[in-house]
């Protein structure tokens, strides 16, 4: 997980460097508001932690110009300014969270991995709800297969199709669909792909979808 850390004060930037490498971190660190700009552009980070208080451009003007390129990541803004006014302003600027110096290590990491949570919830791809291929439509929300008839599926059963239906024409050999489908369940024997597979194309012949899993488990199955 990558981190971009802005702080003029070489003592403190140095401090929060060292925590944040040790805890598992990879981190830029820079030293003012333009390096944070520049380090922002040219890279990609799960965190941002700025300074306000920073030469040539302060932490305030950096996020904008930020934010005004479409970059959402995830913003903690460490100033030892406590006024409301400054907050919201931090705020409306793009920052997702305020820290007041002076601060606890602990505070600061646990501010940064709640930041990196919720920057992975809004990066996450929307699954949609229903979707369709061939004649068939696959609602993932209640676990239903529709073509001529409905049919609903189990759970492994709706993973191995969401996969296929995703990737249409992909082909995926059966240690592939283990790996993925299976990967909660590492004792499962191997097999049970083949069984699945099995399953799900009796299931697309009964609702009389006009598609069906060809292959084999070396080969690779295929969603045709």
């Amino acid at each position: 997980m990558k981190i971009l850390l802005a702080d003029d004060e070489t003592n403190l930037r140095n401090m929060l460097e060292a925590h944040l490498v040790h805890s598992g971190y990879e981190v830029t660190a820079v030293k003012d508001g333009q390096e944070a700009v520049d380090a922002a552009l040219s890279g990609t980070y799960d965190v941002m932690v700025f300074d306000i208080m920073m030469p040539n451009r302060d932490g305030v003007d950096a996020l904008r110009e930020i934010r005004e390129n479409g970059i959402t990541t995830p913003v903690i803004f460490s100033t030892a300014k406590s006024d409301v006014e400054d907050r919201i302003t931090g705020l409306d600027a793009g920052a997702d969270d305020y820290l007041i110096k002076p601060f606890s290590m602990g505070e600061f990491l646990a501010r940064v991995r709640a930041a990196a949570r919720r920057g992975a919830q809004s990066a996450a791809p929307e699954v949609p709800a229903v979707i369709t291929f061939s004649n068939v439509s696959l609602n993932t929300s209640n676990s239903e297969l529709t073509a001529v008839n409905t049919i609903s599926l189990a759970n492994k059963e709706m993973k191995l199709l969401e996969l296929f239906a995703g990737a249409k024409g992909k082909t995926f050999t059966g240690e592939d669909l283990y790996s993925k489908v299976w990967n909660d369940e590492p004792g499962t024997p191997r097999k049970v792909v083949e069984m699945y597979i099995s399953y799900l194309r009796n299931k697309l012949l009964a609702i009389g979808a006009l598609c069906t899993i060809t292959g084999d488990p070396v080969s690779g199955y295929v969603l045709e």
